[in-house]
């Protein structure tokens, strides 16, 4: 609850089923501190105004116990949203454009471990299926587009081409289903999402919020010494 002289903003309520806030790991208590990059006051209203003025998609940061993560979002439609007294602004606070982040989503497992891929598909993965597979360990889908591009290769050249040309299209919208399925065969489970520019910039954004997890690719030897630390 706020008066009418409190500064104000949001902070979700709940995340029922059914709202895009699950998707984006979105929890009960995140209250918005940002868009874009700069502080933020006001109601549902003047945020759905910075929306519609950011493109059709926003840089949303909100305070999640005591540290902040941002996620990119096309909605408002998050969970349900309740206004509550504003907190401090961080007057070193800079301007994000949302065009050039990425949503990155973690999964992690009970020991742990995480990995994290972003929601959307690099263009070079799309140009070059089969090493984008190899170095994401989908072992299996790579082996079946190298069969596949093989095949055609026996038939005609051109239908290799068509065939690899077709599974970099396959991935555009696959991909995300891929990693999850054999990331869960892992042991690893939806954790969050966080918006950053690139791979090393969300292990970073990770780290800051779960400083004792370890990357699950990483060398034995560094996850031996982070052990020991």
């Amino acid at each position: 609850m706020t008066d009418e002289t409190s500064p104000a903003t949001l902070q979700l309520k709940d995340v029922p089923a059914g709202f895009a806030g699950r998707a984006l790991g979105m929890r009960s208590g995140d209250t918005v501190v940002a868009v874009n990059g700069r502080g933020f006051r006001g109601d549902l209203a003047a945020l759905q105004t910075v929306l519609s003025g950011s493109g059709g998609e926003m840089a949303l940061t909100v305070q999640r116990g005591g540290s902040e993560v941002t996620v990119l979002t096309d909605t408002l439609h998050l969970g349900r949203w309740e206004a509550v007294p504003a907190l401090a602004d961080d007057a070193s606070r800079r301007r994000i454009d949302p065009a050039f982040l990425r949503n990155w989503e973690v999964m992690r497992a009970v020991d742990g471990s995480y990995d994290l891929f972003p929601h959307r598909l690099p263009a070079t993965a799309m140009l070059l299926p089969q090493l984008w597979l190899m170095q994401m360990r989908l072992w299996l889908p790579c082996a079946m587009l190298v069969a596949a591009v093989t095949a055609g290769m026996i038939v005609h050249p051109a239908l290799a081409l068509v065939v690899h040309a077709a599974a970099g299209v396959h991935l555009r919208s696959m991909h995300a289903m891929y990693l999850r399925l054999d990331r869960r065969a892992r042991g690893l489970s939806f954790q969050t999402v966080l918006a950053v520019r690139t791979e090393a910039q969300a292990h970073a954004a990770y780290r800051a919020l779960q400083p004792e997890d370890q990357y699950i690719f990483a060398p034995a030897a560094k996850r031996h010494e982070a052990v020991n630390a």
